[in-house]
């Protein structure tokens, strides 16, 4: 039953991406690295004709997915919205699904440098610097992902212009934070939860994640999202939590973008405060926003709120 459940939904929300007019690709953007993503087919293509060059003015989003299940699963009530707006790319994270690298670096600042040459190298995203002008990218990320934007926005700024919302997304955590986090989950480090290595780790991540988790989830489906979703590539995600670049000797500081910082007002992985916390390092162009009655995961919780607030920010001149 589990494994059914598991592949009907990978297959509903890679429907969903279809539906908004997505495609699966891959690049390789040096010789060790390859990632794979979703984008729309105006930004493959530098075609000069004159529908075609009209679409590449559109502005672009990236959204930057979280550990866990695939970027279809986390952006599947997102994609759709903002397709009728923006053109998007949706990346996988380097150790998540099919992309992957040689490299021995293992940190959200990588995982930024590799998505920085994606949307930067010109021959893998060709619609990108297509036409007169320069196009508009703006960087959405969750949680993990939110990490990952944060640094990939300096990475973008003075070759690409745009906007940047951090979702439910620490970038200033520090180790007293893992500990905290680590004794809420009942494990000794915080790696066990994030990174679940069985089914009672898993289980507990989800009661974490979700403001109103089910009541009951089968084990076999645990089992098989495990297996699916969290065990491949462990000790290169163990890695990369290892290597986050927060905490002693970070320093959080203002982002040129303007910066929208959504957050759930339940949230236990971080906790609400922190986005105010962020707001205050990250200066006067940010702004908080605290979705109601939900937990880690507001895009999923009330996609349509969410969708709301990211929109009307993206949109605003």
């Amino acid at each position: 039953m589990g494994f059914g459940v598991v592949s009907v939904l990978n297959s509903v929300f890679r429907r969903m991406f279809v539906s908004a007019g997505l495609r699966p690709c891959s690049a390789a953007v040096d010789a060790d690295t390859t990632i794979h993503f979703w984008a729309h087919p105006s930004l493959l293509s530098s075609s000069s004709e004159p529908e075609q060059k009209q679409k590449q003015q559109r502005p672009v989003v990236v959204l930057i997915h979280g550990f866990g299940p695939d970027p279809t699963w986390q952006w599947a009530s997102q994609v759709g919205p903002l397709s009728r707006h923006f053109d998007l790319v949706v990346p996988t994270l380097l150790f998540f699904g099919a992309s992957d690298t040689r490299a021995p670096a293992r940190s959200d600042a990588f995982q930024a440098a590799a998505l920085a040459a994606l949307l930067t190298g010109g021959e893998h995203l060709p619609g990108l610097s297509a036409g007169d002008q320069r196009r508009t990218v703006h960087v959405v990320g969750t949680s993990y992902g939110g990490l990952v934007a944060y640094h990939l926005a300096r990475e973008l700024h003075g070759h690409l212009q745009g906007k940047v919302a951090l979702c439910s997304s620490d970038a200033g955590k520090g180790a007293a934070d893992d500990r905290a986090l680590a004794a809420k989950g009942g494990v000794a480090e915080v790696t066990e939860l994030m990174a679940p290595a069985d089914t009672r780790a898993l289980r507990c991540l989800m009661a974490l994640c979700v403001h109103r988790p089910p009541k009951y989830i089968p084990e076999c489906l645990l089992r098989d999202m495990l297996r699916k979703y969290f065990a491949h590539r462990r000790e290169d995600k163990i890695a990369l939590i290892k290597g986050i670049a927060t905490g002693e000797g970070f320093e959080l500081a203002p982002l040129p973008q303007d910066v929208l910082i959504i957050w759930g007002e339940f949230d236990q992985i971080f906790p609400v405060e922190k986005a105010h916390k962020m707001k205050e390092k990250l200066g006067e162009k940010a702004t908080v926003k605290v979705i109601p009655n939900t937990g880690h995961l507001p895009q999923q919780e009330d996609s349509k709120l969410f969708n709301r607030i990211l929109l009307d920010f993206l949109l605003q001149p």
